[in-house]
């Protein structure tokens, strides 16, 4: 945190090198100079001036003082909210009677402790101890205490990201920008708010009919269990989504989380996800043994071209929770691939972080499927940044438009919902039986259970995170406004129980701000992709694997995303791939 907030502070200064704009203005103003570029050149210095300008070097003095001292500050309140998020943790202390439903390898080497004579185990919001909670504890009391908690966290992220809204107005104003949201899209797919807003209001009105219809199965269920305990029934709430929908799942299509689960222990399927990889875009990837690293969790790999002497890069997969440690899953570039003055290469370094559960005495480190999605999901940033070959750092790997970034990784989660990817690693972990094919069938026949209600659910996010980038006073309460269009939206609330959830939305305060909308953006390529080639072509179809690395992943952001689209496609994208995965009829 410390080394991240000299270097934000150093970036800002640099942005405010007035002598090296004028040197970029003078090859960016000479037409003859400009068109004898090669093209990567010619799009460094396009995107490099734009930089600049949008860093206010355009500007008189005075103000460029205050865009820099509000710039500075915006970074400041950021790497703040994003260290509360890291470091403080919901805790509660729960009987083991209370704990009713959850596995039995969910109290292994469990941390108790005693409170007024009784011993209670530790329960905090870290993901392998928070998503097991809400699927299976079977008191709604436990469920709420827990939701609360969590909901609960970091309060004093409320106000930072209050001010973070007025401060990111202050600098679209002073730019000559009527919100921030028109600042932060001009240089993305979308180019406009409106474009993106459009997007999300069309979604949504597509969606609410099958999502009220999901609604109401969870809630009858619900009402069920109170009818049968002789409570009343006093409504659905957030607390008691996950739970609710495990149950539906596995009566709709008898398939179990624990059952599944045996038979992704995390080392098979890290390794068997990476052949899959590997055989795709023609790479051999080979762990480094006793690798230097920050900590005995981490496992170093070298990545090689699969038929040639050639080394492309390396990497870390950092994947389970410990004190202090960034606690969501994402994939951080270290070092950008590029060309040296002396005609060598600079390769590429990423990091993998993830929070996936730990061995326990009775078995090793086991992934539910949905970890398994992430997993292959966050592998699939791993080699955009791996497989990137560009001229210039600026554009390796992942600096890629920020509503397109995601769509190669999200295509890649196909391949854990594909049966001859899943018969490739999907092992028991302790007799090492493949997955049955009727597990398998099952498994795939509930993967859209709930996706009318988990896409609005991403329509909140986008529109909430939009609405408060896009005020022009910026007037409003982030916290309110964030519960009511949850609530009005999702129908899914809190009831008279007071959160802020928003003090934990990582995404609208660092790194996502008015570009959340970008993850439903760039899924409507990424399902076009997917359908339009490798579902057509084959999950295992070499030619189409290396289609994908020279199209998609090896420009990085050198060229616009749209062209690489293009050329994989063989045409422009469209949605209706992307309509049909979530249920719905293209016009």
């Amino acid at each position: 945190n410390d080394a991240d907030k000299l270097l934000s502070e150093f970036a800002i200064e640099c942005s405010t090198r007035e002598d090296v704009y004028k040197a970029v203005r003078a090859v960016f103003d000479n037409e003859q100079e400009m068109a004898s570029l090669p093209p990567e050149d010619r799009h460094l210095v396009e995107r490099v001036e734009r930089g600049y300008r949008r860093q206010g070097l355009q500007l008189p003095p005075e103000k460029r003082e205050q865009l820099n001292a509000v710039r500075k500050r915006i970074s400041g309140l950021e790497i703040a909210f994003k260290r509360c998020v890291n470091e403080e943790d919901a805790r509660v202390l729960f009987t083991r009677e209370e704990l009713e439903g959850l596995p039995e390898d969910y109290f292994d080497g469990r941390e108790t402790e005693e409170d007024n004579g009784v011993s209670k185990y530790v329960v905090t919001s870290k993901y392998p101890d928070y998503f097991p909670l809400m699927a299976y504890a079977t008191r709604e009391a436990t469920r709420k205490a827990m939701e609360v908690a969590a909901g609960s966290r970091c309060p004093d992220n409320v106000p930072r990201l209050q001010e973070l809204v007025s401060l990111r107005l202050e600098m679209a104003t002073l730019l000559g920008y009527s919100t921030y949201s028109e600042y932060a899209m001009e240089i993305l797919m979308a180019k406009r708010p409106a474009d993106a807003i459009a997007m999300e209001t069309d979604l949504l009105a597509r969606l609410a009919e099958p999502a009220r219809r999901e609604s109401d199965e969870l809630a009858a269920l619900k009402r069920s269990d109170a009818e049968l305990a002789g409570e009343e029934y006093e409504g659905f709430y957030n607390w008691d989504s996950s739970y609710y929908s495990r149950i539906l799942s596995e009566q709709k299509h008898d398939i179990r989380g624990e059952e599944v689960k045996q038979y992704f222990p995390l080392d098979k399927a890290t390794r068997g996800m990476l052949d899959i990889y590997q055989k795709m875009l023609g790479l051999r990837i080979e762990q480094v043994d006793n690798p230097p690293v920050w900590h005995p969790d981490v496992a170093m790999y070298e990545v090689w071209e699969a038929d040639e002497d050639t080394f492309v890069g390396h990497f870390y997969l950092d994947l389970h929770p410990r004190e202090g440690k960034f606690n969501h899953a994402a994939v951080f570039p270290i070092r950008y691939g590029c060309d040296l003055p002396d005609g060598s290469r600079e390769y590429p370094v990423a990091a993998m972080v993830a929070n996936f559960p730990r061995a326990t005495s009775a078995a090793p480190a086991l992934l539910p499927h949905g970890d398994v999605v992430t997993l292959m999901h966050e592998l699939g940033h791993v080699f955009h940044n791996m497989c990137a070959h560009t001229k210039w750092n600026y554009f390796h790997g992942t600096q890629v438009e920020r509503d397109f970034v995601e769509a190669p990784s999200q295509m890649l989660e196909n391949w854990a919902w594909e049966s001859a990817s899943l018969r490739k690693f999907a092992v028991h972990h302790s007799t090492g039986e493949p997955m049955p094919d009727e597990m398998i069938a099952k498994l795939i026949a509930a993967k859209n259970e709930g996706a009318a209600r988990n896409c609005v659910f991403q329509v909140f996010l986008g529109m909430y995170d939009l609405a408060i980038h896009s005020t022009t006073s910026g007037d409003i309460d982030v916290d309110k406004m964030f519960n009511d269009m949850r609530d009005e939206i999702t129908n899914l609330g809190t009831g008279s129980v007071e959160t802020h959830r928003v003090a934990t939305f990582s995404h609208t305060a660092v790194g996502y701000a008015s570009k959340y909308y970008g993850y439903l953006w760039s899924e409507v390529y990424s399902v076009d992709m997917y359908a339009s080639r490798f579902k057509r072509d084959g999950v295992d179809n070499a030619a189409t694997g290396m289609d994908y690395r020279r199209e998609i992943l090896r420009p990085g952001g050198s060229r616009d995303a749209m062209e690489g689209l293009v050329r994989f496609l063989g045409r422009k994208p469209d949605n209706k791939a992307f309509l049909e995965s979530i249920g719905l009829r293209a016009d």
